[in-house]
């Protein structure tokens, strides 16, 4: 095979910025999975130029103009990015490929910007690639595996990858691990609830930890998995294995139904700084949060007991909600999430909006068939910020007020300053207090509060979101050239349209 020359982008985020936060904590938002790639790529003896983008780097330092072929890791909210750099890409003459969450939830549009779309994704569906790729003159090909690979290279492998990332990095260094691939339940919402849960080498998992101590003072490793310690006993004795209690800090996103009193005592006893438990809704999803057949005030009160007493081992609890589920009406949903805030005054609450994505997701199809699916250009569908249905049981302007109202209680001064004092370590308090007052917090509701302005003023955006009208909203596409600079110039399709049925139209051929 021939020796390849290829660049490798990791794209966090879809706009420039200098802010602290972001020069703080993006680096650490970087994904595994191109590191994966580019591991796979140099071990079939081909040279890599690995990247990552969170705003705050030159564009031109992104790739190696030598390379033969560029891969893009693209979230959603960061595709029309990506669309643009393949478009210049391609005019230099490079082959371009675009794996990650966008290429799974819309390969069909993926592949009018891009030569190859990729699904799942092994090593030997990388080797065929690399062995037979060219320039596709019209629609893209999309590859996927038939499963996720059996075993990935682990951090050792990744190390000169990592460094790329903590030489960005001045405060907070974390090096992403991963223990397990697919999920065992089975959220409606979730990209990953359809792939079969499986456990990885421990063996490599146990080599990467002992590695880790000899190359950081006291590493921070942040769990990648959607639900870290599925196999909670297996895997924590795999790590007590590995390394002494103290040599290395975690953080993990855990189910409530996984932390047992015991199960955290344990994880306390082994440095675990963070846990992330998926809450989701005080009136669904109670096996994840095992709360059972409780709901409403009744589920409050057991996860906000449930979360303090956590707390007692565990100093930075962020307890994780979505918003927008069928199952929601009026205010209760709302003020039940303020009395939970109120009863577990030093969690961190974090919300995301029900968001539709494509292909991400069977349940999607039925917001299809209801009709009720936005078409937000790509660069706004940040489920943070931005609900992309029609809610079933409000007017977008009333889901939007409560929610506002809602984060206004959660970072209220007062609020904020309770939860600075009442956690007790000094690395968790003032990361809490960062979040709080920046994107997580006091900058969210500002976002907010002016998206809701204009909803008010402005007739366009009102008959958007209404679904009156498929015309983007002007205010939308000056927000996307300003935030591509420099690439607006080489986004291929400038009117932002792309096929919100995804599932009525599965035309598009999979070769595996």
């Amino acid at each position: 095979m021939k020796k390849l020359s290829i660049s490798i982008i990791d794209l966090i985020h879809n706009s420039n910025s200098h802010s602290l936060y972001r020069k703080i904590m993006f680096p650490n938002y970087i994904s595994i999975m191109p590191q994966i790639i580019g591991v796979w790529c140099r071990q079939l003896g081909h040279v890599v130029h690995y990247s990552f983008y969170t705003g705050t780097q030159p564009i031109k330092q992104l790739w190696d103009e030598k390379s033969d072929i560029v891969f893009i890791s693209s979230f959603t909210f960061t595709a029309q990015y990506a669309y643009a750099l393949s478009n210049f890409f391609r005019s230099k003459g490079k082959v371009t490929v675009l794996g990650g969450p966008h290429a799974r939830c819309y390969p069909e549009d993926a592949c009018k910007y891009f030569d190859y779309v990729l699904g799942l994704v092994d090593r030997e569906l990388l080797k065929d690639l690399l062995h037979g790729y060219e320039p596709q003159k019209e629609m893209g090909v999309h590859l996927s595996a038939k499963t996720q690979p059996k075993s990935i290279p682990g951090a050792r492998d990744r190390w000169e990858f990592i460094e790329t990332a903590h030489k960005k990095q001045r405060l907070i260094k974390f090096v992403q691990m991963i223990a397990s691939l697919g999920c065992p339940y089975s959220c409606d919402f979730c990209i990953d609830s359809k792939i079969p849960y499986q456990l990885l080498d421990l063996d490599v998992l146990k080599d990467d930890l002992r590695f880790l101590t000899t190359r950081i003072k006291r590493p921070k490793v942040s769990w990648y998995d959607p639900n870290f310690g599925v196999r909670f006993d297996t895997i924590m004795e795999s790590i007590e294995q590995a390394v002494k209690p103290g040599s290395i800090d975690f953080v993990a996103e855990c189910n409530l139904s996984t932390l047992s009193e015991q199960n955290v005592r344990r994880l306390h006893e082994n440095s675990f700084q963070m846990v992330m438990p998926g809450i989701e809704s005080w009136f669904e999803y109670g096996n994840k949060s095992k709360t059972g057949n409780s709901t409403g005030l009744e589920k409050v009160q057991q996860v906000a007991h449930h979360v303090n007493a956590i707390q007692k081992y565990i100093p930075h609890v962020q307890t994780n909600f979505l918003l927008g589920l069928d199952s929601e009406i009026g205010d209760e949903p709302f003020q039940l999430t303020r009395k939970f805030v109120d009863l577990a005054p030093v969690a961190y609450p974090s919300f995301a909006l029900l968001s539709v994505y494509g292909k991400a997701a069977a349940e999607n199809v039925k917001y299809e068939n209801e009709n009720r699916i936005i078409p937000f250009p790509f660069h706004f569908m940040m489920s943070v910020h931005t609900l992309n249905i029609v809610p079933k049981n409000y007017s977008w302007e009333e889901f939007y007020r409560q929610y506002i109202d809602l984060l206004k209680h959660c970072f209220s001064p007062s609020t904020i300053q309770n939860r600075f004092k009442s956690n007790t370590e000094p690395n968790s308090k003032w990361l809490i207090l960062l979040l709080s007052l920046s994107i997580g917090g006091r900058g969210k509701i500002k976002l907010l509060e002016s998206l809701f302005d204009r909803l008010k003023k402005d007739n366009e955006f009102q008959a958007f979101v209404r679904k009156d009208s498929n015309k983007i909203p002007r205010f939308m596409t000056e927000k996307i050239k300003n935030d591509l600079g420099e690439l607006w110039d080489w986004l291929p399709d400038k009117t932002f349209q792309y096929e919100t049925n995804v599932h009525k139209n599965q035309s598009l051929e999979v070769l595996e």
